[in-house]
């Protein structure tokens, strides 16, 4: 009693469990008891069961094993009819013994036999037999089988050391004519399953004194100790640098143990906090609730985020709905992982190429503390991918121009002879004559602008004031365009001049404006800009419109050549402007939705700068 009131006095501390467990310990073994008896009165009937359909089995063998009727036996033998019963008992236990002896050999332990209907007696090949030889109780179960022309099963004497007789009816060209009969003797069944249920007692009585003495034996000697490590393990929990104080004994090798693992999970905690700091992946954990846990530098970093902000949030507070978002609640909500999936994360006004795989965290025994994903950010990558691939498609089509500019222009010359002939002997007509130059000029003109791309040309660079340029060829396209289109320029003064060919970027920013102009038939916004990066290496012209917008899947094909939606177009404008800008040793930036309008950025290199002298220039325009 003073040990139960220690314990309900610490309440909800470690004593009181202890109490509930001890109350557990008691009350478990009573009810497995009450559910052992349970189980072995099912086992017991089930065994019943299995015997009677054991012995339903049997008696149908032995019905079909046997032919024929008793009438048939007698006549087979040559026994009158007004033969003694126990002369028709004889010839009918011996005809039948080798019937019954077969099935016995199958089901050992089972005894077989014949009801004879009309000589009122049990046939089971035993040639002493020849008259009643069963009891009334068996005579009323032999009736009611024949009656109702269905088996009967009977458990003869108590429970567990009686017999199971069982009757099934015989029935030959649609009449009974008596009843196959079996019984065994289930006493040997029944003393096995009450030894087994004897020592199952046992055993559950010896553990119930084993576990409580042992379990109070060891309670007033744990208990002070267990109390102190968790006062201890309590500290621990916010500081790692607390260690619990010397003792003797046991508690003494359990504080040491303790201050020992706290000293690893220091380091361990340390190690791993200075590798997520320095890897250059994003790394983001997620526990089982959905909130973040871990935001490393790298990861903060590419986001735009701050890192403390984000931790104990849950992930849809922190994430804008999109692609990263549904990965990370499909890795959480419903355990889907991905590996090196490929996607795209708004970032501040642009985006960000992302290259994200997610894994399932589980704990020491397998359950799930959270989710962990990673990433890298590939844009700059994907960006120099982009102008590798492009490059690579001038080159290859500068070569193919070049072909094919050279097999034009030959029959060119013959055509501009006959030309020449004609006008001097005045054979063709004067209406046509005019018709054929101005072809010839127009196959000419195009022959110089496929030539654009394969023909080095050599570039008058000169450092020029960028914003004069784009005031220049504002003023250019602004007379020759409708003035529905309304135009915002906002130059930089602080820009520095550039070193550039001013008659080639004239024509870059001609055929960027021109084309916006183009994207707003119906009116809209031109804004214009310039201004210098943040690093300073270089110089921005950016040219936006509020026009019909490029469609994503035709954004990577724009610069192209010949690659037009214009009915009238030749494909070769922006070509030549990326050309052009990749020969100063910048690069254009596109962005653009549809509906809403397009946006190019041209970069252009400021200060001393290494510049590609074989690019294409001024001549053929």
């Amino acid at each position: 009693m003073k040990l139960f009131m220690r314990f309900w006095n610490r309440k909800l501390g470690f004593g009181k469990q202890l109490f509930l467990f001890t109350f557990v310990l008691l009350a478990l073994p009573s009810f497995l008891t009450f559910y052992m008896l349970h189980v072995m009165q099912r086992a017991e009937q089930g065994m019943i069961e299995g015997d009677k359909a054991k012995l339903e089995r049997a008696m149908a063998l032995l019905d079909h094993r046997f032919h024929g009727t008793f009438e048939d036996i007698l006549k087979e033998h040559n026994v009158p009819p007004d033969a003694r019963t126990r002369d028709k008992v004889r010839v009918l236990n011996e005809a039948l013994k080798p019937i019954i002896d077969s099935v016995a050999a199958e089901y050992p332990g089972v005894e077989f036999g014949f009801y004879s209907k009309d000589l009122d007696v049990i046939l089971n090949g035993r040639t002493e037999t020849y008259g009643e030889n069963f009891s009334t109780r068996r005579k009323a179960d032999i009736e009611r089988t024949i009656t109702t022309r269905s088996p009967v099963a009977t458990v003869v004497g108590p429970s567990g050391t009686g017999l199971i007789e069982t009757y099934r009816p015989l029935v030959r060209n649609g009449e009974v004519i008596g009843a196959v009969v079996a019984q065994e003797n289930a006493k040997d069944v029944y003393q096995r399953l009450a030894r087994v249920r004897r020592e199952a007692y046992l055993t559950i009585a010896a553990g119930i004194v084993i576990g409580v003495g042992g379990f109070f034996f060891l309670l007033n000697r744990f208990l002070e100790i267990i109390s102190r490590v968790k006062e201890g393990l309590s500290h621990l929990e916010t500081d790692l640098s607390y260690r619990l104080p010397p003792a003797f004994g046991e508690l003494g090798e359990i504080a040491a143990a303790i201050n020992h693992l706290a000293n690893r999970l220091a380091e361990v905690k340390s190690f791993n906090e200075l590798i997520l700091d320095n890897v250059e992946a994003g790394v983001i954990a997620l526990d089982t609730e959905g909130k973040v846990v871990l935001v490393n530098p790298a990861a903060a970093r590419t986001l735009g985020v701050n890192a403390k902000e984000m931790v104990g949030r849950p992930v849809a507070e922190v994430f804008p709905p999109g692609p990263l978002r549904e990965v990370l609640e499909r890795a959480w909500q419903k355990g889907e992982t991905v590996r090196e999936l490929s996607l795209k994360h708004p970032v501040g006004e642009g985006e960000r190429d992302l290259i994200v795989g997610t894994n399932l965290l589980a704990g020491p025994q397998g359950s799930p503390v959270g989710v962990l994903l990673t990433f890298r950010d590939v844009t700059e990558r994907r960006r120099l991918e982009e102008r590798v691939q492009r490059q690579e498609r001038l080159a290859a089509l500068g070569k193919f121009v070049a072909g094919v500019a050279h097999e034009i222009r030959n029959p060119l010359t013959t055509i501009s002879g006959y030309i020449q002939m004609w006008q001097r002997y005045g054979k063709p007509t004067p209406h046509s004559l005019p018709l054929v130059a101005q072809e010839v000029r127009r196959l000419n003109a195009i022959v110089d602008k496929l030539l654009f791309f394969a023909r080095p040309a050599e570039m008058k660079l000169q450092p020029y004031d960028l914003n004069q340029l784009v005031v220049q060829v504002l003023q250019f396209i602004g007379h020759a365009q409708d003035n529905k289109v309304k135009v915002e320029v906002s130059l930089s003064p602080e820009l520095p001049t550039v070193l550039l060919d001013p008659e080639q970027m004239r024509q870059v920013l001609m055929n960027i404006i021109y084309n916006s102009y183009q994207a707003m038939p119906n009116g809209g916004l031109l804004s214009v800009s310039t201004e210098l990066t943040s690093d300073g290496k270089y110089a921005v012209v950016t040219v936006g419109d509020t026009g019909c917008g490029i469609p994503p899947e035709n954004l990577p094909r724009i610069f192209d050549p010949f690659f037009t939606t214009k009915a009238r177009g030749s494909g070769l404008g922006l070509a030549l402007a990326h050309e052009i800008v990749t020969a100063h040793g910048g690069h254009i930036e596109v962005e653009s939705k549809v509906g809403v309008g397009t946006t190019m950025r041209v970069y252009l290199p400021v200060g001393e700068k290494e510049v590609r002298v074989d690019g294409p220039g001024a001549g053929g325009r």
